[in-house]
């Protein structure tokens, strides 16, 4: 009688357990399955109502301007106007309700509603959703001016200095090229590139297009004055080719701990048959991290390197084991490994015992 019942409390326990697992895999599904959709909801959106409300700005804002100039201006004015800047917002100063939505990327627009900002607060927005949720950072006010130039016919593109965090556009008069920053509340215009970039201690520049942002165009020499940085990656002294270097400015996160907690990137590179990538930067110090993986095993190494403007330094990267990396891909291996094992046991095992039973 003793046993029965032991028998079945751990029968019970056991199967409360599978309820906990199986609602804890539910549950992770459930987040899933919410993140696609709030990553997905502006593409969406921008397809089948990105029209509908470009028209709407475009009657508010009167894209039919024949002078780039004057529709530079009318754009400015009604993003000026129009769009509420998240991260103004300190969190601790938000109700609970609203750090909890601000952390899925929800905030408050100068209209009152709770908008979807990007979502998770990473991830990039087509500019039909920012005309829908009034909400934008610098990068958000570069690409609606572009794109609404571009609507009215006239030439413009997006360009960001991406260690630095800041985006901004330029457009075309004819010929003459327009540096214009949608996104500065006193003077948009930007008369001297170089004193601009100087500023804001710029360590690359890129161009790109709305319609191909893929394909983007160096244009740092219009900012800043470049130096050449030479990484040498080895490994047990010798070097190593086909490591993917990545130079990282740390600029903001020292002068905003508060906002950038990590150092951002600026540009990738891959080291050649002599084991070296070369980078042509903006004069300061970099943290430059390299890593290499031949499944399942990976190395990786970090050091810093100074570039100075007019000159050539050098900085050496020593790659070491990944631990963690190859331990997971270890880990992943085995477990693959160890799934095709017990199966084929098993249907050779099933094979084995019907062979044993025909021979009986």
């Amino acid at each position: 009688m003793k046993l029965n019942l032991l028998r079945i409390q751990t029968k019970r326990h056991n199967l409360s357990w599978r309820e906990v697992l199986r609602g804890m895999i539910h549950g992770i599904l459930l987040f899933l399955w919410i993140s696609i959709v709030i990553v997905f909801i502006p593409y969406m959106y921008g397809t089948f109502e990105g029209e509908d409300v470009t028209n709407d700005v475009a009657t508010q804002i009167g894209l039919n301007a024949s002078n780039p100039n004057e529709l530079a201006l009318r754009i400015y004015s009604w993003e000026q106007q129009n769009f509420a800047n998240p991260y103004s917002v300190e969190p601790e100063k938000l109700p609970f309700a609203e750090r909890v939505l601000a952390g899925f990327g929800f905030y408050q627009n100068k209209q009152g509603e709770i908008r979807l900002f990007r979502p998770f607060g990473v991830f990039p927005v087509p500019p039909e959703w920012v005309l829908h949720s009034k909400l934008a950072n610098c990068r958000e006010y570069a690409e609606v001016f572009v794109y609404l130039m571009n609507e009215a016919g006239f030439k413009a593109r997006v360009v960001r200095a991406p260690g630095e965090d800041h985006s901004w556009a330029e457009y075309y008069v004819g010929e003459y090229k327009i540096i214009f920053d949608p996104s500065n509340p006193r003077n948009p215009v930007i008369v001297n590139p170089k004193q601009f970039g100087k500023l804001k201690n710029f360590s690359h520049v890129e161009a790109y297009e709305l319609m191909n942002p893929g394909h983007k165009e160096d244009v740092s020499d219009e900012y800043i004055e470049r130096g050449m940085i030479v990484v040498n990656a080895i490994k047990n002294n010798k070097p190593v080719s086909g490591v993917t270097v990545k130079v990282m400015s740390t600029y903001l996160m020292e002068r905003f701990p508060e906002r950038y907690k990590k150092p951002r990137p600026v540009v990738v590179n891959t080291t050649g048959k002599d084991g070296t990538a070369q980078f042509k930067l903006g004069p300061k110090e970099y943290k430059i991290v390299g890593r290499k993986c031949l499944f399942p095993i990976c190395w990786k190494g970090e050091t810093t390197g100074k570039v100075v403007a007019g000159s050539t330094t050098y900085a050496t990267l020593t790659l070491k084991m990944d631990y963690m990396t190859t331990g997971m891909f270890l880990t992943l291996l085995g477990t693959l490994v160890g799934i095709l094992v017990v199966r084929f046991r098993k249907r050779y095992g099933n094979q084995r015992s019907k062979g044993s039973g025909d021979l009986g």
